[in-house]
């Protein structure tokens, strides 16, 4: 086996040392030529492969310095992501928190607006039951300050209304009205955050959305219904803003 390779190996340097015609396509052969040394080709050929393998070499361990890169920098971004998200969900929690804020601040305004409807309510119907025929001695307070400021501290028994009623009448009126105003436009800008009144009146007690602060014995009502509203409850969305406090019915 050694002597064939041998014999090729000569063949080869004869066939090397060996003048041969160039092809035609080469055109005209150059006017020098260096010698070849089969030897130091061989050398270089050595020196080439040596080189290979370390460039092969450098190529391998350059590959794992990037897969180990490109490890580290995709859990260096997953744990951004992470950190990134949590900073949301914690910017919206704040966010959310302070809205819930506003929004039961508001609830206080509307619960003030609420008194002030029944307050002025009130006042009418106690002005409408007032007897407009009662010597002076007898009117009302609201009465009695019209006639203090017209400068009547006494009236006679007539049986037409007073203008002083009349003139009271249309100013509870207003009053009511124009906080009625406010308080409907109020409500309706909570409906548009999604905020709406819990229906409690006449309901069956529900614990998720009432909170009950008493109860009543009353026979001809269904046991464990809203009988009273103390304080109107209101959702935010899914979520219960303010419970509803209410006096429920007990047939015990």
């Amino acid at each position: 086996m050694t002597n064939d390779k041998e014999a090729l190996f000569t063949k080869f340097l004869d066939y090397l040392q060996s003048e041969q015609l160039p092809p035609e396509y080469l055109g005209e052969a150059p006017s020098s030529a260096n010698s070849f040394d089969p030897y130091q080709m061989v050398a270089e050929w050595t020196a080439l492969r040596h080189e290979v393998k370390q460039q092969g070499k450098l190529l391998r361990s350059t590959q794992d310095a990037l897969v180990q890169a490109l490890d580290i920098t995709r859990a260096d971004q997953e744990h951004l992501q992470m950190r990134l998200e949590e900073s949301q969900q914690q910017a919206s929690d704040k966010f959310e928190q302070q809205q819930e804020k506003l929004l039961k601040d508001l609830l206080g305004v509307v619960d003030a607006l609420d008194q002030a409807c029944t307050y002025w309510q009130e006042e009418l119907e106690a002005l409408s039951t007032t007897s407009i025929s009662k010597p002076a001695t007898q009117k009302g307070f609201w009465e009695k300050l019209g006639d203090w400021i017209n400068g009547n501290s006494t009236q006679s028994i007539t049986s037409e209304k007073s203008p002083i009623s009349e003139s009271l009448t249309e100013i509870f009126t207003s009053n009511q009205q124009g906080v009625e105003l406010i308080r409907r436009s109020l409500l309706e800008i909570l409906k548009q955050r999604r905020v709406v009144p819990i229906v409690a009146q006449g309901k069956p007690f529900d614990s998720q959305t009432m909170y009950a602060v008493g109860r009543e014995y009353r026979a001809d009502i269904t046991d464990n219904t809203v009988i009273q509203e103390v304080v109107r409850g209101y959702l935010w969305g899914d979520k219960v803003l303010r419970e509803a406090q209410v006096i429920v019915a007990t047939q015990k």
